[in-house]
């Protein structure tokens, strides 16, 4: 990995590391249907203008010449957007509304392993050592977590 690969990684993290502060004050005051508009509304704000100033839209316009059907293009922006960006965020908005982001965010950070298994089967991607003792890791990291196994039962303490 090049150090500006890492550094462009570690900035990642820091971002969804604190988004949650502001996740959490939102899920307090707010429905997780108008936490979703207006964070996808400034979204759009944000990346149109970042899009229009830098020329990336030019893009879109090698898409005609593109060897891939404009139609997957599409279905996949589409499925995508349903998805991350409205039902995966609705749950999540949920899930802070009623429990503690310190439970909530590491749970729903578990997504990369669906992301992995779905790239198996669907990309043929290969099964390593490194990815199984990974996603056991990551099963065992959300046991612990949830708070299931808490011998009281009560998964809030």
């Amino acid at each position: 990995m090049s150090k500006l690969a890492f550094m462009y990684a570690l900035v990642a993290v820091l971002a969804w590391g604190l988004a949650p502060v502001f996740d959490k004050f939102l899920a307090q005051h707010l429905s997780p249907w108008t936490i979703v508009l207006m964070r996808t509304a400034a979204g759009l704000v944000l990346i149109a203008t970042y899009a229009i100033a830098s020329g990336a839209l030019t893009e879109l316009r090698e898409l005609a010449h593109n060897s891939v059907p404009l139609w997957m293009i599409i279905g996949g922006v589409v499925m995508s957007s349903l998805l991350g960006a409205l039902i995966g965020q609705l749950a999540y908005y949920y899930a802070m509304s009623g429990a503690d982001a310190s439970r909530v965010v590491p749970i729903t950070s578990t997504y990369p392993l669906v992301a992995a298994i779905a790239t198996i089967l669907v990309y043929r991607e290969p099964l390593t050592p490194h990815k199984i003792i990974g996603a056991l890791l990551i099963v065992a990291g959300v046991i612990l977590v949830s708070g299931v196994l808490n011998p009281q039962g009560d998964p809030t303490s």
